[in-house]
């Protein structure tokens, strides 16, 4: 493994540790390697060097395996030009396409950066129509791209709700499930501490 203590991985390193997520493994093993390696990534470096964004499709994906029986989990190389990550369940192999969710003009990257300026939320008295139409836009510019497979679409939708509108999104997912049934297998929700 990767000794990164009290420092940032290089670009070596975090390409090693791309590398070996892209074999084949038990979801055990495949969790318990980003959640060694994730912790050691700056937020900062997560949402602005290239070289760690694998880890923004890496994290949702070992969610998903801790949800699901699986029986192997791999990222996909970039050269394979395939989805995100594949699942695979006695002869059955199960391509995952992961996007995440934010809220509308959000820039992660940007409040991430050095000196950067921290945004202010604003009260938003239409919260559950904003995160329901977020989250079919999202789901949308997915589906138009109209992939060769019909892979599993693992949503992380990074928006606070506070807990108090899951009845209006839930609705929401039920609704996008069912019109893009075509487009996806299956589609999933995280969603802070729930999965839809």
């Amino acid at each position: 493994m990767i000794d990164c203590a009290d420092r940032e991985p290089t670009d070596h390193e975090l390409s090693v540790a791309h590398e070996a997520l892209t074999c084949w493994q038990t979801p055990q093993e495949f969790v318990a390697k980003v959640e060694v390696f994730a912790p050691l990534v700056s937020s900062s470096t997560l949402f602005n060097k290239s070289k760690a964004g694998f880890l923004l499709d890496a994290i949702p994906i070992a969610e998903l395996t801790k949800r699901r029986t699986v029986q192997l989990v791999r990222m996909v190389k970039q050269a394979e030009r395939r989805n995100d990550g594949q699942i695979q369940n006695a002869d059955e192999i199960i391509d995952i396409e992961v996007t995440e969710i934010l809220d509308p003009g959000r820039k992660r990257g940007d409040e991430y950066r050095c000196e950067a300026e921290q945004g202010v939320r604003h009260f938003d008295p239409y919260l559950g129509e904003t995160i329901a139409n977020q989250l079919a836009m999202g789901v949308k510019k997915k589906a138009d791209k109209r992939y060769t497979t019909t892979p599993l679409l693992l949503v992380y939708l990074n928006i606070l709700g506070g807990g108090r509108l899951g009845g209006e999104v839930e609705f929401a997912i039920k609704r996008l499930r069912a019109e893009y049934a075509n487009a996806f297998r299956e589609i999933c929700v995280l969603w802070g501490t729930k999965w839809c």
